[in-house]
């Protein structure tokens, strides 16, 4: 359902779901269904919405749902701003079907159901690398809520930079997915286009090609079998100067050292015992790789 992105009835959406999500299995894809969007703007009750919705994911197993998007927004009915009364609506949810509430206004109001979802910040600030930086913070939130954290709906790429609400530059985009995967975390990659379902191209592809980057540079069991911390605390292999911001993931003797927004060389400064491989350089970012030598 939506009204102010684009016309589409609650009732009409339901009768395309079916299709739509076989189709999408046939090209392994996974879809995220939203329940509940510009609630304000239709009559239909919203239990009855988030019942049909799970009936019809029930019988796919690539579907996962997100009952409410932005439940805080004023496009949303009051009853759909309520805590309670979203988690009332996750037992209208069959068991195969995971489930989260939503992205609300902190990490434990979105926290309910089997997985949560966040709008992270997007701050330009840092040269154009806050809304980076903020994610960071999603290790230790993904750690205390012991579920999966899913930055859903981040920045978005375009051909115009605009602050705080789009990116055009692929270093950046590169750098959130590399410190996404570090994290732990799961992520979207949004776009302008992708609004009006536009496959990226120009500006958005490159920002897109970028972002899919950060599954071929870091190893395949990253999220979860790492240690993740800034760079510099104890334990660290490296301390880095410099640089809006540097984090590294350790396993054994094996870590990978993330820097972001330095535009100009940073001091890096490895421990005792470890020694760096090649390292890959973008314009501003870097990402390295060092192994710890037996004594």
């Amino acid at each position: 359902m939506a009204k102010h992105l684009f016309e589409l009835s609650p009732e009409r959406g339901r009768a395309h779901l079916d299709d739509l999500l076989t189709r999408a299995a046939r090209h392994n894809l996974y879809v995220e269904i939203v329940a509940l969007a510009d609630t304000a703007s239709y009559s239909v009750a919203p239990a009855e919405q988030v019942s049909a919705i799970a009936a019809i994911a029930a019988r796919h197993p690539n579907a996962v749902l997100e009952i409410a998007n932005e439940p805080y927004h004023p496009t949303q009915r009051p009853e759909v701003h309520e805590r309670k009364q979203l988690a009332e609506w996750l037992k209208l949810v069959p068991p195969p079907v995971p489930v989260a509430t939503g992205a609300d206004d902190t990490f434990d109001d979105s926290a309910d159901g089997e997985f949560v979802t966040y709008h992270f910040s997007r701050s330009s600030g840092q040269q154009g690398w806050g809304h980076v930086l903020a994610l960071a913070e999603g290790h230790a939130v993904r750690e205390r809520l012991k579920k999966p954290l899913i930055n859903d709906e981040p920045i978005g790429a375009d051909a115009t930079y605009q602050p705080g609400r789009r990116e055009d530059n692929p270093d950046r985009m590169r750098g959130a997915a590399l410190l996404t995967r570090m994290t732990g975390m799961g992520a979207t990659f949004h776009h302008e286009g992708g609004l009006q379902s536009l496959i990226p191209d120009g500006i958005e592809l490159a920002c897109f090609k970028a972002w899919q980057e950060a599954w071929s540079h870091l190893p395949a069991d990253v999220e979860d079998q790492w240690t993740f911390r800034l760079a510099g605390a104890t334990g660290s292999a490296a301390t880095v100067s410099g640089a809006a911001g540097a984090w590294e993931v350790q396993k054994g003797n094996e870590a990978w050292l993330l820097i972001v927004g330095a535009p100009a060389p940073p001091q890096v400064q490895w421990a005792s015992g470890w020694r760096e491989e090649a390292p890959i350089t973008w314009s501003d970012s870097q990402l390295r790789r060092a192994v710890r030598i037996a004594p």
